[in-house]
C-alpha cells in the first residue's frame, strides 16, 4: 500500500492491524548478521567516550540519520499519541542535575561487545558481574575498579585497566541467565542451556545467528527462552520468534502469518510477559503475549495482541520491556514516528495484552539505526538507558542517556552519561543499595560503570 503523506496511512491502521494478525507478508529481515559484525576491531587500546559534561573532540562521521529533525518547539500534542517533551541537547543538558552521579569507573574491559549484567545473589542484588558470549560458552568478568568513587579515569587509564592490549572480541548476541542456567548462541547460531556452575549444555534451539535471545525464570524451577529462526514456508524463508520451556522442542512464539525481528522477555505475574517486533519494509507491528506452565508441566501462551502498528522498520531495529514491581508494563520502540520525527515509542501492556494501544513518545534530536536501548525489571522507579543523536545535524555524535519512566509512560531524562561516535549496545540494570549499573559496548571497548539512580 502508498500513502502520502503518511497521516493518511492512520486511516487505514485498523486493517493494517488485521493483517498483522494474520497477514502473509514475509518480514523484511534483510541478511544474517555475523556474530561480530557489530564490533569492528579497534585499531588502538580502548579508550571510553568522553564524559558529557566535557568538550567533545571532533568525532567524525557518524551513523548516517534515518529521518529528518522534528520540530523540537512544537511536538504534536493534538494527536492520541501526543509526545512527550522533545530528548535535545537543550532538555538534556537541563537533567545533568538531576541525578546519575557517576559513582565507580568507566572501566574498560577486557572484551569487546554486547554484555550481561548479571549479580551471583539475586536478592542482594549488588556487585553486578558482566557475562560475556565466547563463541556459545559464558565468559564471567568481576569488574575491578581502580579508580576512586565517583572520578573519571583518563583516558590511558582506561586502558590500563584492560591490561593495556587490544580487548578481544564477543559475540552477538548477549548471553542470557535464568534460575541457574545461562544461554549462550553460538557463530552457528546453536542455543545451550548450560547450568551456571558447571555442567554440558545440550543444544536446546537453532536460532538466526547473531539476533537477540531472551531468557527468564518461571515457577517451579522452569525456564523459558525465546529466540528467532528462519523457517520456509510457502511464501519463502520467514523469520519468525519462538520459545523452548527448560530443553523441551520449540513452539512457535509469533502467530502463524507474522514474522518477528526482536523478541524479549520478563517475568510477568506468576509468568512471563514476551514482546516481539515485526519490522517490515512499509509497517512494524509490535506484539505481546503472555507465557505460564499448566499443572501438566506444559507451556501456555496467551492471547497473541498487536500492541502497536509504527512506520517502516528494518532488520536491526530492537527494543526494549520496561517493568516495575507490579505494573503496568511498556514496550520501548526506537522508531520514526511520522514523516519527520524520530524517538522512543512507549507503548502500555496491561494485565492481558491488548490491541491498539496507544504511544507516548520522547523525541530524539533525529534519526537513529540501530538505536540501542535498555531497561530496568521489577524495580522501581524504572530506570532506561537509550542511545540517541545530540543534535539535529547529520554525523552529530551519540549520547548515552538515563532516565526513568513514570507511570504513565512518560520519558524523563536523568543524565546523558558519555557521549562518542557511536554506540552498539546497551545494558542497565539497578541494584538494593539505590544504585545504576550501565554497560555499553562503542566501536574501541566495552565500558562498566556505576551510578547513583537518583539526585
Amino acid at each position: 500500500m502508498s500513502c502520502s503523506p503518511l497521516r493518511a496511512c492512520l486511516v487505514a491502521l485498523p486493517a493494517l492491524l488485521a493483517a498483522c494478525r494474520g497477514g502473509s507478508g514475509a518480514p523484511d529481515a534483510g541478511p544474517a548478521p555475523a556474530a561480530d559484525a557489530a564490533a569492528p576491531a579497534p585499531s588502538a587500546a580502548p579508550a571510553p567516550p568522553s564524559a558529557a559534561s566535557a568538550a567533545a573532540p571532533d568525532a567524525g562521521s557518524a551513523s548516517a540519520a534515518e529521518a529528518p529533525a522534528p520540530d523540537a518547539a512544537a511536538p504534536d500534542a493534538s494527536a492520541p499519541d501526543a509526545s512527550a517533551p522533545d530528548a535535545g541537547a537543550d532538555a538534556a543538558a537541563a537533567a545533568a542535575d538531576a541525578g546519575c552521579k557517576l559513582r565507580r569507573g568507566p572501566l574498560a574491559l577486557s572484551l569487546r561487545g554486547p554484555a550481561l549484567l548479571w549479580s551471583p545473589d539475586e536478592k542482594a542484588r549488588s556487585d553486578f558481574r558482566v557475562i560475556f558470549n565466547r563463541d556459545g560458552a559464558a565468559q564471567h568478568v568481576a569488574p575491578a575498579f581502580s579508580a576512586l568513587v565517583g572520578s573519571v579515569p583518563p583516558r590511558d587509564e582506561a586502558a590500563a585497566d584492560a591490561g593495556g592490549a587490544e580487548p578481544a572480541r564477543a559475540s552477538w548476541p548477549a548471553c542470557q541467565v535464568a534460575a541457574g542456567f545461562v544461554f549462550c548462541m553460538d557463530q552457528a547460531g546453536t542455543i545451550r542451556r548450560t547450568p551456571m556452575y558447571g555442567g554440558e549444555g545440550p543444544p536446546i534451539g537453532a536460532g538466526r545467528r547473531g539476533t537477540a535471545i531472551s531468557a527468564v525464570a518461571l515457577p517451579g524451577g522452569h525456564t523459558v527462552l525465546a529466540f528467532l529462526s528462519d523457517r520456509k514456508t510457502t511464501e519463502g524463508v520467514v523469520t519468525q520468534a519462538f520459545a523452548v520451556l527448560d530443553d523441551r522442542p520449540a513452539v512457535p512464539l509469533s502467530e502463524e502469518g507474522s514474522g518477528a525481528t526482536f523478541v524479549a522477555l520478563s517475568p510477568w505475574k506468576g509468568g512471563a510477559l514476551a514482546m516481539y517486533i515485526d519490522a517490515r519494509s512499509a509497517l512494524t507491528p509490535v506484539h505481546a503475549r503472555t507465557l505460564a506452565v499448566t499443572a501438566e508441566g506444559k507451556l501456555q501462551l496467551g492471547p497473541d495482541a498487536v500492541l502497536f502498528v509504527g512506520g517502516a522498520g528494518e532488520s536491526r531495529m530492537g527494543g526494549a520491556l520496561a517493568i516495575g514491581p507490579e505494573g503496568p508494563a511498556y514496550a520501548l520502540l526506537p522508531a520514526s514516528k511520522d514523516m519527520s520525527g524520530f524517538g522512543m515509542a512507549a507503548i502500555r501492556i496491561d494485565d492481558a495484552p491488548r490491541d491498539d494501544m496507544p504511544a507516548v513518545w520522547s523525541l530524539y534530536p533525529n534519526g537513529l539505526s540501530p538505536a540501542p536501548i535498555a531497561a530496568t525489571q521489577g524495580t522501581s522507579p524504572i530506570h532506561v538507558a537509550r542511545v540517541r543523536p545530540v543534535a539535529r545535524e547529520p554525523g552529530a555524535r551519540h549520547a548515552l542517556e538515563i532516565g526513568q519512566i513514570d507511570m504513565e509512560g512518560r520519558f524523563q531524562p536523568r543524565c546523558v552519561a558519555v557521549e562518542g561516535k557511536s554506540f552498539k549496545h546497551v545494558a542497565i540494570e539497578a541494584d538494593r543499595d539505590g544504585s545504576l549499573w550501565v554497560a555499553y559496548t562503542t566501536d574501541t571497548g566495552t565500558f562498566v560503570e556505576q551510578r547513583a539512580a537518583g539526585p
